[in-house]
């Protein structure tokens, strides 16, 4: 079962609190990628990392490298941390690039402020950056395990787009999907903290399953909230996934229980869903047919398992707190 649901940023306080000098390295490494850039990418740089994330790949880091029988390098940690980072960074300039979108955070995104041209190549840039964060780690396998991470984001990222629009969509395909554009780096941070950590091989792969699974249910929970299910004043535009014709969990669902008539007229709803009225029609079908609730279930199934691994790590206030944040983003609001 998972325990009961904690405050999703009171936990993440909580959690960020416990490894605050880790993160503070985080943000040094990441700082030192700025300053290092040439003329006409530092300044851009500069303003993209200004918008701090909710840095959740670097907390998941941080917190399981803390869970060895020693303290981790600290250097090591902030420099795989700003890895992470900065790799997923790079996915989001060229993702809005790919989706159109406008605002991130409230701010203008950088394809808007700077055209597709200079933003495609302030991505690469940030990209070839994540791995120089890592080339002198003394452990091979982690740079390789970043490595593969980039791969099989940008692997996911291009089946989204080839499976755009298709309303037949197996359920099979969207895992495969958010697998690699979300759990990949998940995975991957967790897999490097167990490194740093000093766990055996198997323990480091269980912690990669663990940060898989939580980013499957991060991403359903996220593919919810484009439809404003489980969010108030939301900080990001709803519905922009069926704008860009992406077909989610709570669709594939819908689809596979109705009728051929239904299908139809849920194919016209979809093709005007920017219409108020319309967008409404359309939450209104998936809530009668149990679709989000289905959806989120999927995303508990996951967190549950995420739980559980991290239940059978070494029992520390590092465990405990991260098996609370893995049950608090089932309630996060943004």
């Amino acid at each position: 079962m998972i325990p009961s649901r904690t405050n999703y940023q009171k936990v993440l306080g909580v959690a960020r609190d416990l490894i605050q000098e880790d993160l503070l390295q985080v943000e040094n490494h990441i700082a030192g990628v700025v300053q290092a850039a040439p003329p006409g990418i530092h300044e851009r740089i500069d303003q993209l990392t200004q918008r701090k994330g909710k840095r959740i790949r670097a907390t998941l880091l941080c917190m399981v490298s803390n869970m060895g029988e020693s303290a981790p390098d600290r250097i090591r940690v902030g420099a795989s941390g700003a890895a992470v980072e900065i790799l997923h960074l790079a996915s989001l300039v060229h993702d809005d690039i790919i989706d159109g979108t406008e605002l991130r955070r409230g701010d203008r995104t950088a394809h808007v402020l700077w055209g597709n041209k200079i933003a495609v190549l302030i991505g690469d840039y940030l990209l070839s950056q994540a791995m120089r964060c890592v080339i002198e780690e003394k452990n091979p396998n982690i740079p390789v395990i970043l490595s593969a991470a980039a791969d099989n984001l940008i692997s996911g990222e291009i089946m989204e787009i080839d499976f755009a629009g298709r309303l037949n969509l197996s359920y099979d395909e969207y895992i495969k999907v958010i697998s690699g554009k979300t759990a990949a780096l998940v995975d991957a941070a967790a897999r490097i903290g167990a490194i740093l950590a000093g766990f055996p091989a198997d323990v480091v792969e269980e912690c990669g399953k663990m940060g898989a699974h939580f980013g499957l249910a991060f991403q359903i929970i996220d593919d919810l909230l484009d439809y404003g299910v489980g969010a108030e004043n939301l900080d990001k535009a709803k519905f922009t996934d069926i704008a860009n014709g992406l077909i989610t969990l709570p669709l594939i669902y819908y689809f596979k229980n109705c009728s051929e008539t239904e299908r139809s007229e849920m194919q016209i709803l979809l093709a005007g869903a920017a219409q108020d009225k319309t967008s409404e029609e359309i939450i209104a079908r998936l809530e009668k047919s149990s679709s989000f609730e289905l959806a989120k279930n999927d995303a508990l199934s996951h967190l549950e398992q995420a739980i559980q691994i991290a239940q059978k790590l070494p029992d520390t206030k590092y465990s405990e707190t991260l098996a609370q944040f893995f049950s608090s983003v089932s309630a996060r609001p943004n």
